[in-house]
C-alpha cells in the first residue's frame, strides 16, 4: 500500500514528541569501558491531512525520522562484564533480533558492542563462536544495520469539539505507547495514513515492518490487563520458552492496526455500523478463504472513498500476522 503524502504546508522543526508511551532506560557504563556516545537527535517534521473543511478533522502528522546502528544478533548471549567476566551472562540474544549499539570495541581479539535491547535491557555482545569450530577459530564479524527508520505520528488539533479531540488523541495514544513499548528503543519503521476524512469520519491505517525476534518478560505476560491491552493493537505470535525461564520469545509481533472515528461523539466505530449485525456468515467466509483460524476485531478497519472497507484480519498461517481483508461488497451504509 502507497505511503500518504500530505499536501499541505510541511513546516521544520526539531521538537520532542509527546503523544505517550514507554520512556528509554537509562543505560550506566559499566567499569573500565569506552565512553558511550549517545545517538544523534532525530529530525521530525509536521504536516496537515487533508479533509479539514470537509466535516472532517483537522489532523497534524509529525513524522521523525532517525539513522541509528543496529546489530542484528547470530544468536549466542548479551553478556555485562566482558573484560573481567566474560563468562557471566546476562540473557540469551536471539538469532534475526536487533539491538541498539551505543559504543564497540575490541576485548582479547574479539569484536564487542554495546546494545539495548527492545525490552531496555543494556549488555555486551559478540558473535558466538561457530558450532564445532576449534579453539581460536576465527569468528565472524558483527552484523551491523545504519539503515534509518521513519515514524509518522498522528495527532487531531481542530475541527471538532475538545471533547471530542481529547477523545481521539487518548485512543490514538494508546496504539502509540504499545507500539513504542514493543519496538523499544532499537526502533522500528511506522508509517500513519489518514484513509477518510469527510461527512463526520475520520479513518487512520498504522502500517510498519513487523518486530522479529522479540523478548518478552514472563512478568508482563503474566500481567493480564498489560498484556490483554497489548494484544489489542498488536498481533504477537505463539510465544516460546527457552534457556531464560523469565523470558518468553516472539517470532514476529505485527503492528499494523486501523481506525475509525465518528467525528460527532469520538467513538471508534465498528464493522457492525458499516455492514449491520446480520452478515456474520458472510464475513466469515470470506475470513474462511484466507484460513481456517483467520479472526476479525471488529473495530480493526478502515475506509476509504467510494464505500471501500478494509479489515485487517490476523491470520496464523505463513509468517503469521494481519493481513487485508475487503469487505466493500458487505457494506450497506454509505459514507
Amino acid at each position: 500500500m502507497t505511503g500518504w503524502k500530505p499536501v499541505c504546508l510541511i513546516l521544520f522543526l526539531t521538537v520532542s514528541l509527546a503523544l505517550g508511551g514507554c520512556q528509554n532506560p537509562k543505560h550506566q557504563e559499566n567499569p573500565g569501558t569506552l565512553p558511550v556516545q549517545e545517538p544523534a537527535a532525530p529530525q521530525e517534521t509536521k504536516a496537515i491531512a487533508p479533509g479539514e473543511g470537509e466535516q472532517g478533522a483537522r489532523v497534524e502528522f509529525v513524522t521523525r525520522e532517525h539513522k541509528m546502528e543496529r546489530v542484528l544478533f547470530s544468536g549466542g548471549y548479551l553478556r555485562s562484564l566482558p573484560e573481567e567476566k566474560p563468562e557471566t551472562i546476562l540473557r540469551p540474544a536471539p538469532a534475526g533480533a536487533l539491538g541498539m549499539i551505543f559504543g564497540k570495541r575490541e576485548i582479547n581479539g574479539l569484536e564487542w558492542a554495546k546494545v539495548a535491547t527492545r525490552d531496555g535491557v543494556t549488555g555486551w555482545y559478540t558473535v558466538p563462536a561457530r558450532p564445532g569450530a576449534p579453539r581460536g577459530e576465527k569468528r565472524e564479524a558483527l552484523k551491523i544495520t545504519h539503515d534509518g527508520y521513519q515514524n509518522t505520528y498522528p495527532q487531531v488539533t481542530g475541527g471538532v469539539t475538545p471533547q471530542v479531540q481529547d477523545r481521539i488523541n487518548q485512543e490514538l495514544g494508546n496504539y502509540i505507547s504499545v507500539y513504542r513499548h514493543i519496538t523499544g528503543p532499537v526502533e522500528s519503521e511506522l508509517q500513519c495514513r489518514v484513509t477518510y476524512n469527510r461527512n463526520h469520519l475520520l479513518s487512520l491505517v498504522f502500517q510498519g515492518k513487523p518486530v522479529l525476534y522479540r523478548n518478552y518478560p514472563v512478568t508482563e505476560v503474566n500481567n493480564l490487563a498489560s498484556w490483554t491491552r497489548l494484544k489489542n493493537y498488536a498481533w504477537v505470535s505463539p510465544l516460546m520458552g527457552g534457556a531464560d525461564s523469565s523470558l518468553l520469545l516472539a517470532r514476529k509481533t505485527d503492528f499494523q492496526y486501523a481506525m475509525v472515528f465518528d467525528l460527532n461523539t469520538g467513538n471508534r466505530l465498528t464493522l457492525d455500523h458499516f455492514l449491520g449485525s446480520s452478515q456474520q456468515e458472510a464475513i466469515q467466509e470470506k475470513l474462511g478463504s484466507l484460513e481456517a483460524w483467520a479472526r476479525l476485531q471488529k473495530d480493526n478497519f478502515y475506509i476509504e472513498p467510494q464505500g471501500k472497507l478494509v479489515a485487517l484480519a490476523s491470520v496464523s498461517q505463513g509468517e503469521g500476522g494481519r493481513v487485508p481483508l475487503d469487505l466493500s461488497d458487505l457494506v450497506i451504509r454509505e459514507f
